[in-house]
């Protein structure tokens, strides 16, 4: 075979990138091109909708490196776009294929469906070009193979999502198999190593003249590209480790060294004491959002923190041209090999907060519900939390090693995490890295996402699903209208759902309101080690809040 088409090529590219799942829904625009997926070596899942998919495949992107979705021109797109605008904040790299018309049709001078009936294309393209580092709409097939290279690269490069739209008629024009011979450019260019040599110069120095130096592991500049060196950084340097809301899970908490979560106010006010009075932070992909830092309460002197970010590494009011994630390995070396750094004693390392008192009830409560958690999990699960309630109070949770973490703390799209879970646990299938997923979520956000569940029968996703019960939208309820009925939801059987969604699965559902059944059913082996999904539905208080997001709030208002 010495040609094939333009949309095998399109998608043997995205397998170049180690992408072995599209998420998608089909759509008249795309069908032809969707019968190109699996003779390129790909497979389909297709999703309840585009937001759904769009979840899916930033969770994907999350253990794969980078993920990809296909819809259709129009409302297919459209109803994407909250999830690509929330990869492109979160610098989450998906590739977002879009069946268009085909050339004939769109210069025929009639009115087709999916449009807004003006005869224009590229309004939609227009509104993705916002939420996209590069787009482009094939017109030729001459140029396409360059045009889809253009684009993936800068989508490597920068690690935001990408626009790709494509005709049938253009995705069954034949293009020379030799094509595939030029690669993909699959790092980041090797940057100046003078440079490097510079910034990794002057971070030793102000180490070596540290009294209490700090690392703060944030989710910026693309966690999962430099995390893998977060933990031999802190192995060489043996300094106290915090994490923020977003930094949380790229850390081993089973480390001597890690001393929780900073986030000012909502800080053990030990850990706020030991980070805001450091002389040198290391500060890993710093990302200092509203809801990452206690509501802009950090109190750090900005001449103590070396901030590490995708392109540059700024020292006090001295910025190098250099990548976090090719700085901190020879910055490890470089710690290494230096006496003074090694030889130094062990210093104090911050006390843990105290355990949650008892609660006087039999009631579920925030505080007591994430503690217990520590010991629920095991080495190698991979939790996933919604933005809101369960984001903070897992702040609170202690993670075994070997188990992975994340959350959207910037975008905070509710519903978000429903889907992603879904992405993630077929992304952490095919890398065999995690060995369960828990999904941490608040019954008003799964209520936007919960059709994500239908694909635990298709692709065999066993979760465990905690459901935080508070009778409405806690979080707004804090923000505004205590006792608003705008902030209430209805109440739902999520246990009867889940099954029925999936019912050949067997999976089960637990609604619990006593705080002795919930400790009863976590201890349970037969939860612990299900190979069918779960649904623990837990009653909470409606103002009851993790202590964390409570000392929020109450800054904001004396703020």
């Amino acid at each position: 075979m010495s040609e094939f088409p333009v949309g095998e090529f399109l998608f043997k590219r995205i397998q170049e990138l180690g992408i072995e799942t599209i998420f998608g829904v089909p759509g008249d625009y795309e069908l032809a091109l969707l019968d190109l997926v699996e003779p390129a070596g790909l497979k389909w899942t297709g999703t309840p909708n585009e937001l759904v998919g769009a979840y899916a495949a930033d969770g994907y992107a999350r253990q794969k490196g980078a993920g990809a979705l296909v819809t259709t021109f129009g409302p297919g797109e459209l109803s994407a776009l909250c999830g690509i605008g929330g990869a492109n904040c979160e610098s989450v790299p998906i590739v977002h294929i879009v069946g268009y018309p085909t050339e004939a049709a769109q210069k025929s001078g009639n009115i087709l469906h999916h449009t807004l009936g003006d005869l224009k294309y590229d309004h939609y393209v227009k509104m993705s070009s916002e939420l996209s580092c590069a787009t482009t709409v094939l017109h030729d097939p001459a140029t396409a193979v360059a045009e889809i290279d253009r684009v993936l690269n800068a989508m490597i490069y920068h690690s935001k999502p990408v626009y790709i739209g494509i005709s049938e008629d253009v995705a069954y024009a034949k293009v020379s198999v030799s094509t595939l011979d030029k690669k993909l450019v699959h790092s980041l260019p090797v940057g100046d190593l003078a440079v490097e040599t510079r910034a990794i110069s002057d971070i030793i120095a102000k180490l070596e003249a540290s009294n209490g130096a700090v690392i703060i592991v944030d989710g910026g500049a693309n966690r999962s590209s430099w995390a893998p060196f977060v933990d031999p950084l802190v192995d060489a340097l043996k300094v106290p480790v915090f994490v923020t809301c977003l930094g949380k899970g790229a850390v081993d908490e089973s480390s001597p060294y890690f001393g929780g979560a900073y986030g000012g106010i909502d800080s053990w006010p030990n850990v706020v004491k030991m980070v805001e009075s450091s002389d040198c932070i290391l500060w890993l992909g710093r990302l200092p959002s509203d809801f990452n830092t206690g509501a802009f309460t950090e109190h750090v002197n900005p001449s103590t923190v070396i901030d590490f970010q995708r392109f540059s590494i700024e020292i006090g009011e001295t910025k190098f041209d250099a990548k976090i994630s090719h700085v901190l390995p020879k910055l490890i070396e470089a710690i290494k090999g230096n006496a003074s750094l090694t030889s130094r004693p062990t210093r104090p390392l911050v006390s843990q907060p105290p355990l949650p008192r008892k609660p006087a009830s039999d009631l579920i409560t925030q505080d007591w519900v994430w503690e217990r958690l520590s010991s629920f999990l095991k080495p190698g699960d991979l939790l996933v939390s919604e933005t809101g309630t369960a984001q903070f109070g897992v702040l609170g949770t202690r993670l075994p090693s070997g188990a992975s973490h994340w959350t959207q703390a910037v975008w905070g799209s509710i519903g978000y995490a429903t889907g992603a879970a879904v992405g993630a646990s077929i992304g952490a299938k095919e890398t065999g890295k995690f060995k369960r997923l828990v999904l941490l979520t608040g019954e008003g956000s799964l209520q936007m996402t919960i059709q994500a569940f239908s694909l635990l029968n298709r692709h065999g996703i066993v979760p465990i699903v905690f459901v935080l019960n508070n009778a409405g939208y806690t979080v707004e309820r804090y923000f505004h209208g205590w006792g608003a009925i705008y902030n209430d939801v209805p109440d739902w059987d999520y246990g009867k759902i889940f099954s029925g969604m999936a019912p050949n699965s067997g999976a089960r559902g637990y609604k619990i309101t006593k705080r002795h059944d919930m400790d009863a059913l976590l201890d349970d082996p037969e939860v612990q080690n299900a190979t069918y999904p779960q649904v623990i539905d837990f009653a909470l208080a409606k103002d009851d809040a993790p202590t964390p997001l409570k000392l929020v709030f109450k800054g904001k208002k004396q703020g």
